[in-house]
């Protein structure tokens, strides 16, 4: 599906939905500067395991066909520049295992990338959204990235926007003509995110996200370690922060 969903960088870039064509080069973005760059990542040592890449890697694609996900593409090169791995998550029936723990037990092989889902799966009981709010379905921005030679261009603020204006169409049952069968019913009512560093953290400032809760990355702990004492100059604290759709 190529539906056109913003246009950023003087209308050199336009946001389109994931399509398995541009599977490889959405990796690419992932292995140049997620991986490597995000707070995380880093504090999990994603950064420096390649299975706990692949690991993650199958994860995105799982993701990428849920219908949700976003791709900046450069309309000259056809060229893939920056990535939004969306989610639509429900609640999960008592003593069922949700999304993230149930990829965690089947599919992560490197202990890198189980600290890492088991960071997401920490933060996101602490808050309860789905009981907090009274809701039933929310889009999840899951892992948001750039070309490191695109970062403060934009790209990154127009995929986020383009997420949300997805999620407010959803919502109103319109724009599903990529959702699986399984999904065409889903409305999230919100779009949440773990916003990790200085960066992402502007992103979701200038989409007017709000602060539910702030967790210290000392909290989590890797071999010995906590994610703080390896990010050295990276931003510590991370931000859960929610764009209600009214």
């Amino acid at each position: 599906m190529t539906r056109n969903w913003g246009k950023c960088c003087g209308d050199e870039v336009d946001i389109i939905y994931y399509d398995e064509r541009y599977r490889e080069a959405s990796m690419e973005v992932l292995r140049k500067s997620f991986f490597l760059n995000e707070a995380v990542c880093i504090g999990s040592e994603v950064n420096l395991d390649p299975q706990a890449q692949k690991d993650l890697e199958q994860l995105c694609l799982d993701v990428g066909r849920s219908g949700v996900s976003l791709l900046a593409r450069h309309v000259a090169t056809d060229r893939i520049v920056g990535v939004s791995f969306n989610v639509l998550q429900t609640p999960s029936a008592p003593g069922d295992l949700n999304y993230f723990e149930s990829f965690r037990d089947d599919h992560c092989i490197s202990p890198s990338s189980k600290s890492l889902m088991q960071y997401m799966i920490t933060m996101d009981a602490k808050v309860d959204l789905f009981q907090k709010f009274g809701i039933d379905c929310l889009l999840e921005i899951m892992f948001l990235a750039t070309l490191p030679e695109m970062e403060g261009k934009g790209v990154g603020t127009q995929l986020v926007a383009s997420s949300i204006e997805l999620a407010k169409l959803l919502k109103q049952g319109q724009a599903t003509e990529n959702l699986p069968q399984e999904s065409i019913h889903k409305r999230p009512q919100l779009v949440s995110s773990l916003f990790t560093s200085r960066i992402s953290q502007k992103v979701g400032k200038k989409n007017n996200f709000k602060e539910i809760n702030e967790v210290p990355h000392a909290e989590f702990v890797f071999r010995g370690k906590t994610y703080s004492d390896r990010q050295l100059n990276v931003q510590s604290n991370l931000i859960l922060r929610v764009r209600f759709k009214n």
